[in-house]
């Protein structure tokens, strides 16, 4: 396995997922995602690390390969410089592996990461234009947008409250749901219908 992805619950209080990535990269089996308001990860693999719940999606090597290049490319190029948002408003983000983003507003969640890597790369995953919104996703935003208000200017946090209600929440467990249905053969990108079933299947056992 050159790629996977992982899935965990980062604040069993707010039952508040977290998303990321599973890679091997020059012989090395590394973590890597999006954590916070300019706060990216890209580490070795720890054996505390074994509290994730993690997919191996059927992806053939070449996928996997170029996925696990891209990630690590990001990540690499991008240490502070990827803006949280829990409004992601879409549009080319990246150029030449580099964060360009500078709307009000503008920026990525654990799993919008995610999304957006595969989106990069022409990879069929998630099609988030066919995603719904769900109970709780609003209040999700705005308690989030509280947590991080510290970290971001004003005119951020403003932005992404506009865009509460436009814009729709991919989950975590989604990302890991679309991990286990995702295959080789697939030309088209996963809907909402197919994908949130066992998005909430997911998230029931992991709660449970």
């Amino acid at each position: 396995m050159r790629f996977g992805l992982m899935v965990q619950i980062s604040d069993p209080s707010t039952m508040q997922f977290h998303a990321a990535a599973l890679y091997r990269f020059d012989n090395r089996l590394m973590i890597g995602d999006l954590q916070g308001h300019l706060r990216t990860r890209r580490v070795e693999v720890r054996p505390s690390d074994s509290r994730f719940f993690w997919i191996a999606p059927d992806l053939n090597l070449e996928d996997q390969r170029i996925l696990a290049a891209k990630i690590d490319a990001w990540l690499d190029e991008n240490e502070g410089k990827i803006p949280y948002s829990v409004a992601h408003p879409g549009g080319v983000v990246f150029k030449d592996n580099v964060w360009i983003g500078n709307e009000p507003g503008q920026g990525l969640t654990c799993a919008t990461f995610i999304v957006e890597l595969f989106n990069e790369l022409g990879i069929p995953f998630i099609d988030v234009e066919t995603w719904q919104p769900r109970t709780g996703d609003a209040e999700w935003a705005e308690r989030i947008l509280v947590l991080i208000s510290a970290s971001m200017s004003p005119e951020h946090i403003e932005a992404q409250r506009a865009r509460i209600g436009q814009t729709t929440r991919v989950r975590p467990v989604d990302i890991a749901a679309a991990g286990h249905l995702v295959h080789q053969e697939m030309e088209v990108p996963l809907c909402f219908n197919i994908v949130d079933p066992l998005s909430a299947r997911i998230e029931e056992t992991l709660l449970g």
